[in-house]
């Protein structure tokens, strides 16, 4: 009797060791899953993080059109010479504007020998990625009025890295320009020369 009672004893005993065994297998797994997972969501993180360069800006400026069923905006060399030397004038000059030294975008545009009809400029700096840039244009008013204006229909971009200096001191840093516009139609730009004809007469 005392016997099957011991026995007993010992099974119960095995079957909570055994029981004891699983939770901790089972506590390893779930673990080893969370560890995966989060590893998973990081890669993932940092595959969709892509660099400042132009055709990544243009690429994300265009996605967030198409997805409102918006045109996408055709990339024009003029404009992309136009948007080069504001990055560059920015960095050269350390200015981080609009309207600046005298200038203001549209000069950029006309240098090229762009005849606009609509135009818009949309700056970014001390953004690492492209996804950074354009989201923090999407999440203003300005900025993403220019993005989504139907009426534009060219854009460039030009993205030069360099120094800037401002009250917290000289750093490194990348200025992003995007420029929009809209050629004028040949009939305008007929027009117009008339008009200019006639002012020079008189």
């Amino acid at each position: 009797m005392k016997t099957q009672i011991k026995q007993k004893q010992i099974e119960k005993i095995d079957r909570i060791a055994i029981t004891k065994l699983h939770k901790h297998h089972l506590i390893v797994k779930i673990a080893e899953i969370a560890l995966f997972a989060s590893l998973f969501a990081c890669a993932a993180s940092l595959a969709k993080a892509a660099p400042i360069t132009t055709g990544n800006i243009e690429a994300m400026v265009n996605a967030e059109r198409t997805q409102r069923g918006i045109n996408p905006l055709k990339v024009n060399d003029s404009l992309n010479r136009a948007a080069l030397n504001k990055s560059q004038d920015m960095i050269s000059k350390n200015y981080f504007e609009h309207y600046a030294q005298g200038l203001t975008p549209w000069d950029f545009i006309k240098n090229q020998d762009y005849d606009y009809l609509y135009a818009g400029e949309n700056l970014a700096m001390d953004f690492s990625t492209s996804e950074g840039a354009v989201s923090a244009w999407m999440n203003s008013t300005s900025h993403r009025k220019n993005i989504l204006n139907p009426d534009f229909q060219e854009m460039g971009v030009g993205v030069v890295k360099g120094e800037y200096t401002d009250s917290t001191g000289t750093r490194q840093t990348q200025m992003v320009t995007n420029m929009f516009a809209t050629e004028k139609p040949a009939v305008i730009k007929i027009f117009d020369n008339i008009i200019e004809k006639i002012k020079s007469i008189f």
